[in-house]
């Protein structure tokens, strides 16, 4: 072999070798950047955020990460067009977040036919991890433990002895009523007598719930919990006002809107979050501090823009940080990053808490987090006033 050829081989073994350094593997991903629900595209401009600050960490041990997303404008119609693209023509190798139910539950089939894992979809509803098929990793508390949490400290802490609902009829807010009546028969069982004052639902695209607040007020409901689309909730507040009425108000974590924390019925209301939250959205010296750095390192410094949103912002965050933990472990091993070996890594998450979730565990099935904070709304805004409640550790 002459010196020619040896060297031509050695500059391309150099250029192999720092190709494969900077490979690139895509993420898919689709969120609604315009519509009705164009606020939660903070969720995608996050996740992109958080990808380029590990990239400039060196990425997954020399890979980079490339969010490739789309806007679907919160129809589920558009997000299966969206993923069957993002599967069929961009290769994506993994999907992280995701927003909304039925947009969701659209798309499931799609990525679980290509095989392809899909880490933290942007909704609570139960079926992600109960139709998993080993693909979909759930990482959103859902509704039904949400509400049984819910139910649990008000009746335990707070002192509630007659609850209501009022929900949105579909499978989000009928999750909320069977997290509640569980948790009430609990309560029963264990010797605790307490109503279930009344379950109040309404349609989409109802504006008057004037009916509504009648009958929870007719209830004699002293909590009233909130299973609702922003709008139903600020709608039912205002008939609350009207009527002088002001029961304990207990609302689910997609309710944690700017909105609704600005209505005078509100104060003293308390709301549920799943994630850790930063000292700009819960007041100096009571925001977590892993959220604190997140919010600093990445929000701050990767897209300033959506800084105003935080609680959205880390959630983006978290729901794309599992895959993250995933594929590093499998790079740290020494591995193919293949997503046979990501959904082995995954699957062996067990007891993760320094990220943006309490406790993240995969090893027991496809809903890895089961914990809610409670925060409060306060004249100072909103404060934690209780510890993280686990389902897990407290159900019968």
């Amino acid at each position: 072999m002459n010196r020619v050829v040896k060297a031509f081989i050695a500059a391309s073994l150099v250029l192999a070798s720092s190709a494969l350094a900077q490979d690139t593997i895509r993420i898919g991903n689709w969120g609604p950047q315009s519509g009705p629900a164009a606020a939660w595209g903070t969720v995608t401009t996050a996740i992109e955020a958080y990808f380029d600050y590990i990239n400039d960490q060196g990425g997954i041990n020399g890979t980079m990460l490339e969010l490739e997303s789309r806007d679907d404008g919160y129809d589920p119609a558009r997000t299966v067009a969206a993923v069957r693209e993002l599967i069929d023509r961009e290769n994506v190798f993994a999907f992280a977040g995701g927003v909304g139910t039925a947009n969701g539950l659209a798309a499931m089939p799609l990525i679980q036919r290509a095989g392809i894992p899909w880490v933290g979809p942007a909704t609570g509803a139960v079926e992600f991890a109960e139709q998993s098929d080993g693909i979909v990793y759930a990482t959103f508390t859902n509704y039904f433990v949400e509400s049984a949490l819910m139910t649990r400290y008000a009746v335990e802490e707070l002192g509630s002895s007659n609850i209501a609902i009022f929900y949105q009829n579909d499978g989000y807010g009928l999750s909320g009523v069977a997290g509640m009546d569980e948790e009430l028969q609990r309560q029963a069982d264990a010797g605790n007598s307490v109503l279930a004052g009344d379950r109040v639902t309404y349609e989409r695209g109802t504006t008057n719930m004037g009916v509504q607040a009648l009958r929870l007020m007719g209830s004699g409901a002293d909590t009233v919990m909130l299973f609702s689309d922003p709008s139903a909730a600020a709608a039912l507040l205002n008939e609350f006002q009207s009527l002088g009425f002001s029961p304990q108000i207990l609302a689910t974590v997609t309710l944690l809107d700017p909105s609704l924390l600005a209505h005078p019925v509100m104060q003293g209301a308390m709301f549920s979050t799943f994630l850790r939250l930063p000292s700009v959205l819960v007041g100096e010296g009571n925001g977590d501090p892993i959220a604190d750095r997140f919010y600093q390192e990445v929000i701050l410094a990767y897209a300033p823009e959506i800084a105003a949103d935080p609680f959205r912002a880390l959630g983006g965050i978290a729901f794309a940080q599992p895959l993250v933990v995933a594929m590093q472990a499998v790079a740290d091993a020494g591995d193919e990053l293949t997503r046979e070996n990501v959904i082995a890594a995954l699957q062996s998450i067990d007891g993760y808490d320094s990220g943006l979730y309490h406790n993240l565990d995969f090893t027991q099935g496809f809903q890895g987090n089961n914990s809610v904070l409670l925060l409060q709304v306060t004249p100072q805004g909103l404060r934690p006033v209780s510890d993280w409640l686990e389902y897990q550790e407290t159900a019968d």
